[in-house]
């Protein structure tokens, strides 16, 4: 007779994390919120509070590595890869992948790095440069969500190399060694717009084919139906194409399911968490990012139910406390984060066993919400089990006033949780 599997829900709440402010009364918006749901399972929980790349402000696409136990520092050859894998594009090795974001530029100068459009908008303006845009080298260009797009090029005339810096102020490029390569959010101190430069002189060719391809996409974008509409309506205007996080290589993740021992399921929308469930090994569940934010809600916490059902282990990412950060909207993120617990967490207590069954809530990087960008503070983690005494309110201060030893960095926390 089968014996049957304990059951792991993995939520990352993407930048979750945040400072105090001052009109929350000091607090964050995760210890500003009320998470009536959560209390259930903080009855038998514990805490971690990780560093995820010590002294870095990390991007998404590190963070949510390290949450799953892949370490950033060994694996990344730049989000890229994954953002387009995301998409569907299906990058090969020695092939270029790159993450796009819509933005504009006035007099020379940064207006926004992101530019949202409606996703008929996003496939309007991609496909004309897909038609137009000629640069001697055969790529193809994907909308994603939001503002973003995927950009992949297949072959050119001479060979690629992710050897080459971001155009998008506020994200610098690092490179290590054995190939691994990194973004970190630094702020924007300086809104002169740089063209993409080689870092080895074995990228010139790639920098060179790079900012040939913004310059024309630029013109055509300029020149498309979408911007002239847009234009009459007073919208805000896509003029540039910032690219980030260039890569050549298959970061090559071992498969997570044959690793710990458990069949996973992922309930995710965006196309960088797409890509890394993919990568991992992880079965995606069909999902899209709906606008109404309960409507999302709802759907991704119904698609994780099902999937506890056929799987064992299930990864739910939700995007949107990141988006608003960004924005400085502090009081949309705690009001999303109560909508979580209202709507996400309730329908997880009545569908775990609590008596056997784990719930991870933790996620990718800080973002602040006055700051309007990643920082590189710890992350609050919250792991629920039977085995566990009671822990207080699930916060960043509760979190570092009282956290487990075992989990010291952010990759800790996957093996930690699959050993219980």
């Amino acid at each position: 007779m089968a014996i049957e599997m304990n059951k792991t829900v993995f939520i990352i709440v993407d930048g979750m994390a945040d400072l105090p402010i001052k009109q929350l009364k000091n607090k964050t918006p995760l210890d500003y919120a009320i998470k009536t749901n959560l209390y259930r399972f903080l009855r038998h929980a514990k805490f971690a509070y990780p560093t995820v790349l010590g002294k870095f402000a990390p991007q998404s696409d590190s963070g949510v590595m390290a949450d799953l136990g892949y370490d950033p520092l060994k694996y990344s050859t730049g989000r890229g890869w994954f953002e387009c894998l995301g998409l569907n594009m299906q990058p090969k090795d020695g092939e270029l992948s790159i993450r796009v974001n819509f933005g504009s530029v006035v007099n020379g100068k940064l207006n926004s790095v992101r530019t949202y459009m409606s996703k008929q908008e996003l496939q309007d303006i991609s496909d004309e440069i897909n038609r137009k845009v000629r640069v001697g080298a055969d790529f193809e260009f994907k909308a994603g969500e939001g503002y973003r797009a995927g950009l992949v090029f297949r072959s050119g005339k001479k060979a690629f190399s992710s050897f080459v810096s971001n155009n998008e102020p506020g994200y610098t490029a690092k490179f290590f060694g054995n190939g691994v390569k990194l973004s970190f959010a630094t702020g924007i101190t300086d809104k002169r717009i740089h063209k993409i430069r080689a870092v080895r002189k074995e990228a010139e060719y790639t920098a060179l084919l790079l900012n040939n391809f913004v310059s024309k996409a630029n013109t055509v974008i300029k020149d498309s139906k979408v911007f002239k509409e847009r234009k009459k309506k007073g919208l805000d205007l896509p003029n540039y194409l910032f690219l980030r996080d260039a890569a050549s290589k298959d970061p090559r993740l071992c498969d997570i399911n044959e690793k710990y021992g458990k069949k996973w399921a992922a309930v995710v929308g965006m196309p960088l968490e797409k890509g890394i469930a993919t990568a991992a090994g992880m079965t995606l569940v069909d999902t899209i990012e709906e606008k109404d934010i309960r409507k999302d809600f709802y759907d991704k916490a119904e698609k994780t139910v099902k999937a506890l059902s056929k799987f064992d282990a299930v990864y739910l990412h939700i995007k949107q406390t990141d988006a608003v950060s960004h924005l400085g909207k502090f009081m949309d993120k705690y009001a999303i984060i109560e909508s979580i617990d209202k709507i996400i967490i309730s329908q997880l207590a009545g569908a775990l066993d609590l008596e056997k069954d784990t719930l991870v809530l933790t996620c990718d990087h800080a973002t602040s919400s006055k700051l309007k960008r990643h920082i590189n503070s710890n992350i609050p983690v919250m792991i629920s089990n039977k085995k566990f005494g009671f822990s207080s309110n699930f916060s960043e201060a509760s979190c570092l006033k009282n956290h487990i030893s075992e989990i010291k960095k952010a990759v800790g926390i996957m093996p930690f949780v699959m050993s219980i």
